[in-house]
């Protein structure tokens, strides 16, 4: 697609729809994982440390990839890097409808993490390119809070399906929404090149990287990142199957959607407030605050009022940190190589992912119980606080950097 038609007046809208479809989708689904944990264990007559292991290697091989299908995008255009990834999610479902031991199981989740490696990065940089620089976060924002109407949604109705026509069934219904992200994987090629900014000093992928390493601010970003994927990952994979154990897990499925919900709301804020007070300053804030509210649900009764509260105001927090998180390298780097940044910062993101997955079931598997999990969920969002707060989010100084092109 030509320049001329990436930069005509409706591009914007374009790329916002499919940014929005993208991860309105891909974040319904991936918030589903948890729901099939107890029907999928019980089919293969595993423990839970099994699927927790896939969850792990599924969030890993997401953040081993986002780099580099960030790197594909920079160079070859977002929507064929999507494209890519699409096609290897939707054989990665399909492998799991035909599931019959723990190495189809393990697997097809890493496969399938692989494949939605670059949506998150990708969409945000795609977001970034095509919209005014000081409306940035905000419009990162809406678009990220799309993955909270996604999980509202689409979470609800899983649940609804596994419990009312068997977890099979389920699978063949996410193969169907798979489907449907490469309607948006084209919309998303509408956005302006990673390159095309003529006020931006050109590097190389290598350059960038480098920059990008020697950082520090990129760095402790990248660190406190590595929390919010243990947070995000530990509630979304065992909180369906914690509930069960309390006897509430009938109310699994709308507690995930409500946490979905709100965070349509967090997120938009948040992206709102971005554009207007330090973003380093208002990820300490959202890292503070889930301690405290992961501290105060330890000692509350469980039942569905007190689940249903904490599932709504942990939602204000969920996925706020995103916009955020990509504002910052943004503001530091400049657009050109946000996506591949981006990704970078995300592996970190799905480490502490893996970590909180597979964690959260072997501590289960030995003790019969989470409570752990949840002190360690208070303890390092306080120190992922501690993390951000020496943060400069100020551009770059780049001096005699000689033009290049990849």
């Amino acid at each position: 697609m030509s320049s001329k038609v990436r930069n005509i007046s409706y591009a914007m809208p374009i790329v916002l729809i499919g940014a929005s479809g993208l991860i309105l989708i891909s974040r319904g689904m991936h918030n589903s994982w948890g729901l099939f944990l107890i029907p999928l264990t019980d089919h293969l007559n595993v423990g839970r440390e099994i699927y927790s292991i896939g969850i792990s290697l599924n969030v890993l091989f997401s953040g081993l990839g986002a780099p580099l299908f960030g790197a594909l995008a920079d160079k070859y255009g977002p929507g064929k890097s999507i494209l890519l990834g699409v096609i290897l999610q939707i054989i990665s479902q399909y492998w799991l409808s035909n599931v019959s031991n723990s190495f189809d199981l393990i697997g097809s989740l890493l496969l399938g993490g692989f494949a939605a490696a670059g949506f998150i990065g990708i969409a945000m940089a795609a977001v970034g390119r095509s919209v005014k620089p000081e409306n940035r976060s905000l419009f990162v924002g809406l678009v990220m809070a799309s993955g909270g109407l996604g999980q509202f949604l689409i979470t609800p109705l899983m649940s609804g399906i596994i419990q009312n026509s068997g977890w099979l069934t389920a699978v063949y219904i996410l193969m169907f929404f798979s489907s449907l992200l490469l309607i948006f994987s084209y919309l998303i090629s509408f956005s302006k090149d990673a390159q095309s900014d003529s006020n931006t000093v050109k590097q190389t992928v290598s350059d960038a990287f480098k920059e990008a390493m020697g950082n520090k601010n990129f760095n402790l970003l990248t660190l406190g990142f590595f929390v919010c994927g243990f947070h995000v990952t530990f509630i979304g994979s065992h909180f369906p199957a914690y509930l069960q154990d309390q006897g509430l897990g009938s109310i699994a499925g709308w507690s995930l959607g409500l946490l979905g919900l709100f965070n349509v709301f967090g997120t938009t804020m948040y992206g709102y407030l971005g554009d207007r007070m330090s973003k380093k300053n208002l990820l300490v804030s959202i890292y503070t605050f889930r301690s405290l509210i992961f501290l105060i649900f330890i000692f509350m009764p469980k039942n569905e009022f007190t689940v249903m509260v904490f599932a709504g105001i942990l939602g204000l927090l969920w996925l706020s940190t995103v916009p955020l998180t990509s504002g910052v390298i943004s503001d530091i780097f400049g657009p050109s190589f946000t996506s591949m940044l981006f990704g970078i910062t995300l592996f970190s993101h799905n480490l502490g992912s893996a970590l909180g997955s597979w964690l959260g079931g072997r501590i289960f598997d030995q003790y019969q119980s989470y409570d752990v999990m949840w002190i360690a969920c208070v303890v390092l969002g306080l120190l992922a606080a501690l993390l951000h707060f020496p943060i400069k989010g100020t551009a770059i100084q780049r001096i005699n950097l000689n033009p290049a092109t990849n």
